[in-house]
């Protein structure tokens, strides 16, 4: 038999199929209905056992309760698996898929993970548990309100610190200002121009207060910096280490590292991880 795990980002849908059939692949999640790419791969490998999703929204008890970055259909996926097709599957936020992948490749029992990619989250685990909060939704940092854009974020919002600290937000500040190319801080800053260079200050200052808040509200031991756009700009974690001392509480950056991640797809491992906690 097999399983089969699942990252559905904002950019990418990633999935892995593990045991007696092994394959893996990739495709843009923006053109990929869970459900349906759940269907299609159990019709394909019928010796599926158990799913695995790690999903960019919003999940609760087994249910996307909203998904700012992506296009939902079917929102009762648990359900949906176990009564069409008769297997165990479970559904989880990316960033606490993530933050469990981080965990054990840290071997720390209080960490947050803040990624920034196509949206600006964080995972948190506390006493070698993730923390989901009342209804699942603790660590939605990129929603907590920074400074009124002048359009709006994918949850309605036109306050969010995601607006300024993710791929997305750079996009949408990108098209409003009018400079041209793809999402680059590094040529922002080179482009000439004031007004788009400014882009990847703002997108700095916003990292750091997001990161500043993670620590001052959670006091993780190891905060993990991660995602494509961390990833593709890896002065940042340098620059977030510089700053943090003067933007988070002093007491809680006592004992702190900051680190990069050093995981491909921490958000699929995650998903492998949740496999692993399943019965069969």
């Amino acid at each position: 038999m097999s399983r089969l795990a699942i990252d559905m980002g904002g950019s990418w849908l990633r999935y892995e199929l593990v045991g007696e059939e092994e394959a893996c692949g990739k495709r843009p999640s923006r053109d990929t209905e869970l459900a349906a790419f759940i269907a299609s791969m159990i019709a394909e490998h019928p010796q599926i056992d158990a799913v695995a999703v790690s999903f960019a929204g919003q999940v609760h008890e087994g249910t996307i309760l909203s998904a700012p970055n992506v296009a939902v259909g079917e929102r009762e996926i648990e359900t949906f698996v176990e009564t069409r097709f008769g297997i165990p599957c479970r559904i989880e936020n990316d960033l606490n898929c993530a933050a469990l992948a981080e965990s054990v490749y840290w071997n720390e029992r209080e960490l947050v993970a803040l990624y920034s990619g196509t949206g600006l989250g964080a995972g948190v685990i506390t006493e070698g548990r993730i923390l989901h909060g009342f209804r699942s939704l603790a660590g939605e940092i990129g929603h907590i309100p920074y400074k009124e854009a002048p359009f709006a974020c994918g949850c309605g919002k036109r306050d969010c610190v995601e607006l300024y600290a993710s791929g997305s937000g750079i996009e949408k500040w990108m098209a409003h200002l009018g400079c041209p190319g793809r999402v680059d801080l590094a040529a922002l800053r080179r482009s000439g121009s004031p007004r788009c260079a400014e882009i990847a200050g703002a997108y700095a200052d916003a990292l750091l207060f997001a990161s500043a808040t993670a620590v001052t509200l959670l006091n993780p031991k190891i905060l993990v910096l991660g995602g494509g756009v961390v990833r593709h700009n890896p002065d940042l974690v340098d620059q977030i280490r510089k700053g943090i001392g003067r933007s988070a509480l002093a007491a809680s950056c006592e004992g702190l590292r900051i680190e990069a991640s050093r995981i491909a797809d921490a958000s699929l491992e995650g998903a492998k991880l949740l496999l692993d906690t399943m019965e069969r």
